[in-house]
């Protein structure tokens, strides 16, 4: 009978130690079929310090960069998306750890003093013992676990989603600075042509001195303007860097601006329930997850806990005349203990549960407020992209040919003597402003259309 108790005991153990939750399969689950193992694979085989090509020339990407391969390059090497990942490996691990219980204790006791019995002195003693929580405990704090795990899944996903647009806006960034320079090297040509004409009737004694050097100087502040983009290049490029993980090279390029006509952007409604399951918002519900199992925990805690015990006893031989001796003196003793913990500290138990019903509701008001601030950040940017594609088309359109036909009639009349220096210079200026502006507007386009990206999770042409 004493037999069937342990087993049945031991059984009852078992059956706790391997229990699992729906939660915590679907977390390992979600985990072992995530599609972006490589990240984590790469960083087992190196690490951000590891000994793995340090001797090896430091990779660096120059030329002219591509969107797509920039994307591919930041999921291999950048660490912040490593970092993420690894974090969220690590949660799915503790998972494991949520459910452990205290360690064995294992005790042995050698009798300086032996206790004497009627069967003999008690010379050493082999005590193993087991706490076990309740069952109620170890699933909550799997729970919590679990829901830890899914934060740190949502943060993965948040995380990439924020890597591809701040590699996209620092792309952008890099694009602008190629078409400014485009630009303003295109004026200085043209104010170089006019110089040369300057200089011609200067020489000819039927322009002022004072002309030509107007348009020097004119010149040269135009490439002062171009030297000081190209110097910014570098420090683009290290920015670049920093958010793809490799080097980008200082004199590397971008294509041009897309001059595409802007989308029509999809339905707000569409958007709106889209911005509303962002992943940064699946993280803030897993802590109410987390908050709620804290809840069934300190319910549990008014429920006992359990201690499992085994004890072996060594009798030696009784020191009385042999006459005396019992017909079972010297036989060992052997013993199995069961304990149970008593929840006295009623405060504290109260406490506990105050405390994790006060972090759930903490945990839901900020699923509210996030799901506000990722809406205002919706309208933010709807706004931005549709102010930006305005612009475009009012330049591209109506502001940018008139600056243009402005300008050859003001070089023709200045050929034929009816207009002066200050009118040509004037609509240079005009123009190179104008062209400014419209590289300017379809940049900020580009900017608007990776942030909604980023806020719906998901590339605007595929909304339906």
């Amino acid at each position: 009978m004493r037999t069937i108790s342990l087993l049945a005991g031991l059984a009852f153990v078992a059956w706790v130690l391997s229990a699992c939750t729906s939660a915590a399969s679907r977390e390992r689950s979600a985990f072992e079929n995530a599609t972006w193992e490589h990240v984590g694979a790469k960083l087992d085989e190196s690490g951000p310090s590891g000994k793995e090509g340090a001797n090896e020339p430091e990779q660096s990407l120059g030329g002219v960069l591509k969107l797509e391969d920039l994307i591919h390059q930041s999921e291999l090497h950048s660490p912040r998306l490593a970092a993420a990942y690894m974090q969220w490996n690590a949660s799915v691990r503790g998972i494991t750890v949520s459910t452990a219980v205290p360690d064995a204790t294992f005790t042995y006791t050698e009798f300086i003093r032996s206790i004497e019995t009627r069967l003999g002195p008690i010379e050493r003693r082999f005590m193993l013992q087991q706490r076990v929580p309740n069952p109620g405990k170890l699933v909550a704090r799997e729970e919590q676990a679990a829901g830890k795990a899914g934060a740190m899944r949502a943060n993965f996903e948040a995380t990439r989603l924020g890597l591809r647009e701040s590699l996209v806006l620092a792309y952008v960034d890099l694009q602008l600075l190629d078409a400014r320079i485009g630009i303003m090297n295109r004026l200085v040509d043209a104010l170089d042509s006019i110089a040369e004409v300057i200089e011609a009737r200067v020489t000819a004694n039927l322009a002022p001195q004072s002309a030509l050097l107007r348009v020097q100087v004119e010149l040269e502040r135009l490439r002062s303007d171009v030297q000081s983009l190209e110097k910014r290049r570098p420090a683009m490029a290290a920015a670049l860097s920093a958010v793809v993980g490799v080097k980008i090279a200082d004199d590397a390029r971008t294509p041009a601006l897309a001059v595409d006509k802007p989308m029509t952007l999809p339905d707000e409604a569409k958007m709106t329930a889209l911005v509303i399951d962002h992943p940064s918002v699946q993280e803030q519900f897993a802590h109410v997850a987390i908050a709620r199992a804290k809840v069934n925990e300190s319910g549990w805690m008014w429920v006992p806990d359990f201690m499992f015990g085994f004890e072996y006893q060594m009798v030696g031989k009784p020191d009385i005349p042999k006459a005396m001796l019992p017909d079972e003196y010297g036989e060992d003793a052997v013993a199995v203990s069961v304990g149970l913990t008593i929840p006295w500290q009623v405060h504290v138990n109260l406490a506990r549960g105050d405390i994790a019903r006060a972090e759930e509701s903490a945990a839901r008001f900020l699923v509210e407020q996030k799901r506000l601030d990722l809406k205002a950040k919706l309208a933010g940017q709807e706004y931005a992209y549709l102010d930006a594609a305005r612009l475009i088309e009012l330049y591209d359109n109506t502001v940018l040919p008139k600056a243009r036909q402005t300008l050859e009639l003001v070089q023709n009349d200045f050929t034929a003597d009816r207009a002066n220096l200050t009118d040509v210079l004037d609509a240079e200026r005009a123009l190179l402003a104008s062209e400014l502006s419209l590289v300017n507007a379809r940049a900020d386009l580009l900017k608007a259309r990776a942030r909604l990206e980023s806020l719906v999770a998901r590339d605007l042409g595929t909304i339906k």
